[in-house]
């Protein structure tokens, strides 16, 4: 994997992760929320959070590669 397709999946990544941390904020602006999707919802934030910070670590390993 190439510089510019890590760019872009740490994009992606970041996006989605994005998405559920709005998601999440709408939630818990209700009076009462499903606990087990917010459950579901925080986990896969995590995973996500998880991922982009393999790729940020893959990047700058490969960065370090080229120069």
């Amino acid at each position: 994997m190439d510089v510019e397709s890590l760019d872009h999946h740490i994009k992606t990544l970041s996006q989605q992760h994005t998405v559920l941390e709005a998601t999440l904020e709408k939630i818990y602006r209700q009076k009462s929320w499903n606990e087990f999707e917010v459950e579901r919802l925080k986990k896969e934030k995590l995973k996500l959070k998880d991922q982009l910070s393999l790729m940020h670590r893959r990047r700058h390993e490969l960065i370090n590669e080229i120069n």
